[in-house]
């Protein structure tokens, strides 16, 4: 057996249902559709798929809580919104081979007894959803739907549109705002109504394409590739300070540094690497421990997190504090106000960061409410967005404590920015990434700042398609007050002075900060 047998990345575009179908030999629709649903759901369990889309969790498990639901009307939809910074191994997959995760989707369909499925994508992924577009339809031409309908929705830029339970509100039409934690798509999913809870099986692209070369090849090929922890190749996204950045599909278990140095050609010359982000949901990884071998246990048990394999590579020249900074209002502008503790949290850290780099607004507990705000944001959240700040922001200042100490003791001294890498495209013949250059205007309602007048003598630049399209204020209604009251804890001497200011929510920011430092101030911070 070939050990590429459970590989998906063609070394070219597939430029046909045909060509792959020749390229595969088998048929895993014909095959799937010959097996009991329980027996394929055996397979997927014994091969160890794990998703691929942040949190791993096996998905022969998952496919069974839908398979045995009592209620008969079960949906499988595909993830393809995908956001995370600094991760771009579902798009790149869908522009060479969107033919395996069409057919892992309909296996998904034939397992849980689904006759609709779903493809949701953000609207801005052009390229991609041409290509899905086009895929479908020749897939209906041969016959392989089987009957399952397939509908592509294009939603939003929001990055919450990747979240399972938003997605599955933007593909009934409304906005990406995820439901109460208590109402995950496998309880309720699609079209849901008091009678009929109608589950849904979500999956990321990477997951279901890998579960037709699973049905072809058999689960112990699969699980003899990968760790014991985490069977099977993956795909990963390299960004940042390296040579040669891409997307990549290895075995699970290379350590950190074979990927960053061996892989993708390590930093550029007279540079060191000094630390990598998992995305934007999980803590740190400094250099001391780039001897770590990439799995979910491995990167655990260091404080970290593999999340959608999507590294982001710093060297010697990047502010910590400027990273921070990026991540931390990015996550404050993305969250939706559902939850009052995370906008709340993460606009004060964020905002906290922000004055470490003003001469005018830099005060001494700047890093303390930075903490603060970080820390507390977690507080009766419907989605895991306010939990990533806390975890991610924290591990930033905590581990470089003392460049946030050195910035808030020059603020004047402030390095340039650093802008976080939101894919807008891989270009493949220079190996290089572009990254969402509106994203630093976006507002915290989900709207842009007027983009700043174009120079009167503009160099020639390649011209990218842009993932973000300018909205008016008034372009988007006000975001919808949660169904239920959420209960969100406060210190006694804040929940007070709150109550004296309700009247003027205009100056609430200021009393909550004045209230914050008072309390700092007690603990001797």
């Amino acid at each position: 057996m070939s050990t590429r047998e459970h590989f998906i990345l063609p070394e070219a575009a597939y430029r046909t249902y045909d060509e792959y179908r020749r390229a595969m030999a088998e048929d895993a629709l014909a095959k799937a559709r010959a097996t009991r649903p329980e027996a394929i759901i055996d397979i997927i369990h014994r091969s160890g798929l794990r998703g691929r889309g942040g949190a791993g969790f096996p998905t022969g498990t998952k496919w069974r809580s839908i398979q045995r639901h009592p209620c008969p009307t079960r949906y499988a939809v595909c993830n393809a919104a995908e956001g995370e910074p600094g991760t771009f191994k579902d798009r790149f997959l869908l522009r060479l081979n969107p033919y395996a995760m069409l057919e892992g989707l309909l296996i998904a369909a034939h397992v849980v007894g689904a006759e609709r499925t779903f493809v949701a994508i953000k609207k801005s992924f052009i390229r991609e959803v041409a290509r899905l577009r086009g895929a479908v339809d020749e897939m209906d031409r041969a016959g392989a739907l089987g009957g399952i309908t397939v509908e592509i929705v294009e939603g939003p830029e929001e990055y919450l549109f990747g979240e399972e339970k938003a997605l599955l509100e933007v593909i009934e039409g409304n906005d990406p705002l995820p439901r109460e934690a208590h109402y995950p798509p496998y309880e309720r999913g699609l079209f849901a109504t008091a009678l009929s809870p109608n589950p849904a099986a979500v999956n990321n692209v990477e997951t279901l394409a890998r579960v037709p070369g699973i049905l072809r090849h058999g689960p112990e090929s699969f699980r003899a590739l990968g760790t014991a922890d985490t069977p099977g190749p993956l795909l990963f996204t390299v960004s940042g300070d390296v040579v040669r950045p891409g997307v990549y599909e290895l075995e699970a278990g290379i350590t950190l540094k074979a990927l960053f140095t061996e892989v993708a050609g390590g930093p550029h010359g007279g540079h060191k690497l000094r630390a990598a982000l998992s995305g934007v949901s999980t803590a740190v990884i400094d250099a001391e421990r780039f001897h770590t071998h990439i799995d979910h246990a491995s990167l655990s048990l260091i404080g970290a997190g593999l999340g959608s394999a999507g590294f982001i590579v710093l060297d010697d020249r990047r502010s910590i504090p400027r990273v921070t900074q990026s991540v931390a209002r990015f996550l404050y502008v993305e969250s939706c106000n559902q939850c009052a503790a995370c906008k709340h949290g993460l606009r004060m850290a964020s905002s906290a960061i922000d004055e470490l780099f003003d001469s005018e607004k830099a005060t001494a507990d700047d890093i303390e409410r930075a903490l603060y705000g970080a820390r507390h944001a977690p507080q009766g959240n419907r989605c895991y967005l306010p939990v990533q700040g806390a975890t991610v922001i924290s591990s930033l200042m905590e581990r470089y404590a003392g460049e946030f100490r050195a910035q808030l003791a020059n603020p004047t001294g402030a390095p340039e920015t650093w802008l976080i890498p939101k894919m807008v495209d891989f270009d493949e013949k220079t190996r290089q990434f572009s990254f969402d250059e509106a994203q630093p205007r976006k507002r915290p309602n989900w709207t842009y700042e007027p983009a700043p007048p174009a120079p009167k003598a503009p160099t020639a630049a390649k011209t990218l398609p842009s993932p973000t399209t300018e909205k008016a204020p008034s372009a988007r209604a006000p975001l919808p007050a949660p169904a239920t009251p959420i209960a969100v804890r406060l210190m006694p001497d804040v929940r007070d002075r709150l109550a004296r200011a309700i009247r003027d929510p205009g100056e609430i920011d200021a009393v909550v900060n004045a209230a914050l430092r008072a309390w700092l101030e007690q603990r001797g911070a």
